[in-house]
């Protein structure tokens, strides 16, 4: 099982800190349906060539078990 992890970088409204925040996260059964919809969500949020756009980062993670 592969996951999806959508990371940005945001103005924390409390401590005006810049912080990670997960935005969402998604499962795939296998590396190669996360790589494709790591893509997808790059493009989605306005990234272009495989690049996400500035302050954000999509990474596919390993979670354990058989892939499919």
């Amino acid at each position: 099982m592969w996951v999806l992890v959508f990371i940005n970088i945001m103005m924390n409204g409390v401590s005006q800190d810049m912080e990670p925040v997960i935005e969402a996260w998604y499962e795939y059964p296998n590396m190669n349906e996360c790589f494709i919809a790591r893509d997808r969500l790059i493009e989605a949020v306005g990234g272009s060539n495989g690049y996400a756009p500035i302050g954000t980062q999509m990474v596919c993670i390993y979670r354990g078990g058989n892939d499919e």
